[in-house]
């Protein structure tokens, strides 16, 4: 039968064969067998979960919009009788005991590779593929890239599912706020990385390996909380999903309004440093872990509220700084009590404290209804402000 032959770098892992290459994106998607649902009783196919849709568009819009893209390995499988690996013996480089074996791939011309990890990525890929002219540049961009691939020779539908699993038991996916603050090409991720260097209150104190700093931690807020934050107080709270919102943001930061939002969000952290609790961290009288055991004022739904009744106050015609130093008349200590709460034991009951329990509640109305609180609060410390 006639053979195609792929140049691969074989090994063996976990006593299979395994050959490692690249093909181009363009061939790929012809040589690939549309996924089929997993069906724990079938034993023809080992089948995948369904296709996420979103996620599948938003691989399609990155591979469209970002030239310099990366991708990582698709996971895909032949059968014995489909593909051979045959090793090439290179004098002065290769040896039998190596590890890893240079050599070519043969398969089947008709054979088509079963999808074992990477069909979103295989599928936007096929999307590109199948709605871009030829001269069209991101299809020419695919023709020009390779998508590296992962080969297991392996027969038993039920070993590849099993691959599957295992391949998602080991795979840990960075926090949200490591994520973020790693992805530059969001504008707001880099204006708060520059950000971080001159305002004191920041002063090593962002932790980027977790989303909530830890009950001991020497640092007041994680990246993605001061990243909400931050968007809170330039775009306000309209925006119901995280995509819409970032968007908005990342647009405040394009052409001369650029320099008006980074100008606001100095002015912002600057003033928050300065109240009194704050203040006292950034001079070395307390420990950030002191600030959190006395205080609500590292509580992320305590920042969002201080960010959202601040974005109000502005559209009443408060200044920024004026607004969040009239919030230094607010007690933000935790109360001693920890069940039958009132207003006097905290201006959070009913809103981000539960009254009966004491406890922090989550949430967006939550923390929506804190802030109204807090606006009341700068309206009436700002009066001649707000007239």
């Amino acid at each position: 039968m006639p053979k195609v032959h792929i140049p691969v770098i074989g090994y063996e892992q976990g006593g299979r064969q395994m050959l490692v290459t690249s093909m181009s994106p363009v061939d790929l998607v012809r040589m690939v067998s549309k996924p089929e649902a997993w069906d724990p009783v079938k034993t023809t196919a080992h089948g995948n979960r369904p296709r996420d849709t979103a996620h599948l568009k938003g691989i399609v819009a990155y591979l469209e919009e970002e030239e310099h893209f990366v991708l990582g390995a698709a996971v895909l499988y032949l059968t014995e009788k489909e593909a051979t690996f045959t090793p090439a013996e290179i004098p002065g480089l290769t040896r039998e005991t190596d590890a890893a074996r240079v050599g070519s791939l043969s398969v089947d011309i008709g054979a088509k590779f079963d999808i074992g990890d990477g069909q979103h990525r295989i599928g936007a890929y096929e999307n590109i593929v199948s709605t871009r002219d030829e001269d069209d540049p991101v299809l020419q961009r695919l023709r020009n890239s390779g998508q590296p691939v992962i080969v297991v020779i392996e027969d038993d539908h039920r070993r590849r599912a099993q691959d599957f699993a295992d391949l998602q038991r080991n795979v840990k996916a960075p926090t949200q706020s490591m994520g973020q603050s790693m992805d530059r090409r969001q504008p707001i991720n880099r204006e708060l990385g520059e950000l971080f260097d001159v305002v004191p209150l920041f002063d090593d104190r962002i932790e980027y390996f977790k989303d909530n700093p830890g009950k001991l931690s020497a640092k007041l807020f994680s990246f993605k909380t001061v990243r909400y934050v931050s968007g809170l107080l330039l775009v306000g709270n309209a925006y119901r999903s995280p995509s819409t919102m970032d968007k908005a943001v990342n647009a405040l930061f394009e052409g001369e309004q650029g320099e008006t939002s980074r100008a606001k969000l100095k002015e912002f952290w600057t003033a928050l440093g300065e109240l009194v609790r704050f203040a006292d961290v950034v001079d070395g009288t307390i420990k950030a872990p002191e600030l959190r055991q006395a205080t609500y004022l590292t509580s992320a739904g305590v920042l969002y509220a201080i960010a959202y009744a601040a974005y109000s106050a502005q559209l009443s015609g408060v200044p920024l700084t004026e607004a969040v130093q009239a919030l230094d008349t607010v007690s933000f200590d935790r109360p001693t009590k920890t069940e039958g709460l009132t207003r006097d034991d905290t201006i959070f009951v009913g809103s981000l404290i539960d009254p009966e329990t004491g406890k922090l509640q989550a949430g967006r109305t939550a923390w929506e209804t804190a802030a109204n609180t807090l606006l009341d609060v700068i309206r009436e410390k700002t009066g001649e402000a707000t007239e």
